[in-house]
């Protein structure tokens, strides 16, 4: 459903001033170039100077809203940023009945006045409310993708920076009753598929491809052999990055190729994130 789906949120107390101030000028120059709902009748000497509070009035109900909307500990979705823009236009409709009626016009409250408001302010909020709301998201969701890309580069340079090191070290895989014990090297290491308590491991003994089944969860597994180049990618699979040959997909998952294995291996989407730059480097797509 389209209103469960993800919409980017921001944790940027400046990020959310900034977008409010912009969002109560657009609501101020839309006003005085259209003047809606009468406001082209209201005749004042400082007419101008009287409309500005409205956009005060904006800024701060968007403002106020999205800065309380942090405390929501909840994921943030389409639905969610929809109802939040209702709260703001609701908070605007009192503060410009309150001012409207209170000082401009000088009439006597009523509810009755209060849903007119309350009309016109979603008549020309709406339209606002849509850009504002479709510009943040635009805006958030190259700014994650920028801090993912970044996170990624960093994660590329500090496993560079290992992987000298791992050339020279060690495996040693030993079976839950220890009656299985294997030493190799980490470029020897290819892949580890899960298989109910055991696991089967592809691997190479002084060049030649073997393949070993072993008493030992994949769990217990990824601690004996897990380092920068050797990730576990599905709950299923341990691979060795260095062994891929080629790989291809999307966010929704990948599909991997290894050496000397005559199929394919998934990385599920949980682990896109920190194996894919890898591959990048490792390997190339078909």
């Amino acid at each position: 459903m389209i209103l469960d789906a993800a919409y980017p949120d921001s944790e940027s107390h400046q990020e959310i001033i900034l977008t409010s101030t912009l969002v109560g000028i657009l609501f101020y120059v839309l006003l005085i170039i259209y003047q809606p709902f009468g406001t082209s009748q209201f005749e004042h000497t400082y007419k101008y100077l009287l409309l500005f509070p409205y956009a005060v009035m904006i800024s701060f109900s968007f403002c106020t809203v999205n800065l309380l909307s942090l405390q929501w500990k909840k994921k943030w979705t389409i639905g969610l940023e929809l109802f939040k823009a209702f709260l703001i236009l609701f908070l605007i409709s009192i503060f410009a009945y309150l001012y409207n009626s209170l000082y401009l016009s000088e009439v006597q409250l009523s509810v009755e006045n209060f849903l007119y408001m309350f009309g016109y302010t979603a008549a020309l909020g709406i339209p606002v409310s849509s850009i504002y709301i479709l510009a943040r998201f635009i805006y958030l969701n190259n700014k994650d993708r920028s801090n993912e890309v970044r996170e990624n580069y960093q994660h590329i340079e500090k496993t560079d920076n290992c992987i000298e090191e791992e050339d020279n070290l060690k495996l040693c895989i030993v079976s839950d009753y220890a009656n299985f014990h294997q030493e190799m090297d980490v470029d020897d290491f290819i892949l580890a598929e899960a298989a109910d308590n055991y696991c089967i491991l592809h691997f190479y003994e002084k060049g030649i491809l073997k393949k070993e089944m072993v008493r030992i969860s994949l769990t217990k597994l990824l601690d004996q052999v897990e380092c920068d180049t050797i990730q576990k990618v599905h709950r299923s699979f341990i691979v060795n990055l260095r062994k891929v040959t080629k790989f291809k997909g999307n966010t929704a998952g990948y599909k991997i190729s290894l050496e000397n294995i005559d199929r394919e291996v998934t990385v599920s989407r949980n682990y896109i994130i920190p194996v894919i730059p890898l591959l990048k480097e490792f390997a190339v797509r078909p």
